[in-house]
């Protein structure tokens, strides 16, 4: 059995486990692209030297840490099920070290960028409606891309402003206000044109997660913002502004539907002056005449 094949037989065990889609379209894209080099060799290659060319390619071609780390991850799994069904000897990534990833805060939206993301928005009137929902939607709820194209008609309870999404933590709940549900009505009522049941198109087809990516990029790049932003740039943003505006984090863990408390913590990147007047105002001595 080749490499490629036996890439095959381990996607098709995660979906005999119940393992949810975006979990096997993870697994596929990271290892067909880490071990593209490798697919047709045998699958008894696939040793510590091997391994270690594949992320050294990956390394080599600029990728950032936490992509390398998550390659990692993948191919850990991919090699202990290896092992696990007797098709190789030994668990090459066995012992192995782990990539070192030094997490570094991300610089959100300010307010005064985000009021510049929507008036570049307003300004281009073919999609104004749908592009402000979608604006709206992320950064007062924090969707992730895929949850967000992934919305369909049937997700939105309009009586109980509540949307049912389903993401890489599984199918969840999340709160919606009433002026993001004012925005998403006028458009689905008035500007979209399709006949599928997903929300957020583009030409009479559903939006993809690279397609709203770039959309969220070309946006920020008419506002005059001269750095990277993404749809998870707006999910950290919304989340320190929730934080920042009184949310608590028991809240916010269970708005972004992460498994763990430190996971919704590492997306809160509060400034040194919101610190300070935390700070101030929560000093008991303060009025204290010295």
């Amino acid at each position: 059995m080749d490499i490629g094949q036996a890439i095959q037989e381990f996607l098709v065990d995660h979906t005999a486990r119940g393992s949810r889609p975006f979990t096997v379209i993870y697994y596929r894209r990271t290892l067909h692209n880490l071990l593209q080099n490798w697919l047709t060799c045998d699958v008894q290659e696939l040793n510590t030297f091997t391994v270690n060319r594949a992320l050294a390619a990956m390394a080599d071609r600029g990728v950032k840490p936490a992509t390398l780390a998550s390659a990692d991850r993948a191919l850990r799994g991919f090699t202990a099920w290896l092992k696990g069904v007797d098709l190789i000897p030994k668990d090459p990534m066995q012992g192995r070290k782990r990539p070192k990833l030094r997490p570094e805060p991300k610089r959100i939206l300010s307010q005064e960028e985000i009021v510049a993301m929507f008036a570049s928005v307003k300004s281009d009137k073919r999609h104004a409606a749908r592009n402000t929902a979608i604006l709206y939607l992320l950064l007062s709820t924090g969707l992730r891309a895929g949850e967000l194209v992934s919305l369909t008609l049937s997700n939105i309870d309009w009586d109980t402003g509540l949307l049912t999404v389903s993401g890489k933590t599984g199918v969840g709940t999340v709160p919606v206000d009433r002026r993001t549900l004012q925005l998403l009505r006028r458009y689905i009522t008035h500007s979209r044109k399709a006949n599928i049941p997903q929300v957020f198109v583009y030409a009479g087809k559903p939006l993809s997660p690279d397609g709203l990516g770039q959309l969220i990029h070309r946006i920020a790049h008419r506002a005059g913002i001269n750095r990277p932003i993404g749809p998870h740039i707006l999910r950290h943003t919304f989340a320190t502004s929730f934080i920042e505006n009184g949310g608590d984090a028991f809240s916010l863990k269970r708005i972004l539907r992460h498994t763990t408390m430190y996971t919704s913590l590492m997306y809160v990147h509060q400034s040194t002056t919101s610190i300070r007047q935390k700070m101030e105002s929560a000093t008991l001595f303060r009025d204290i005449s010295i």
